[in-house]
């Protein structure tokens, strides 16, 4: 899945769950309040008054796959 600024935030969240990290760390604690599954990436980001770019970079680094080590 790509993650967009039109994604959802529940797509986000249930493509990549540890998005709830970075989604805590910028102030965006719960996503339950007003709705915000049902939100997009930017209309969440704007709500909350946070730098739309600076999160999207972010939330695209959970894009890359991770390589096993093992």
């Amino acid at each position: 899945m790509e993650i967009t600024g039109d994604s959802l935030m529940k797509e986000i969240v249930e493509f990549r769950p540890e998005a709830y990290e970075i989604l805590a760390r910028f102030g965006i604690k719960c996503l339950a309040c007003d709705g915000m599954l049902n939100n997009t990436l930017r209309e969440c980001a704007k709500h909350h008054d946070l730098d739309f770019d600076m999160l999207l970079k972010e939330l695209k680094q959970l894009e890359i796959p991770r390589v096993d080590k093992s």
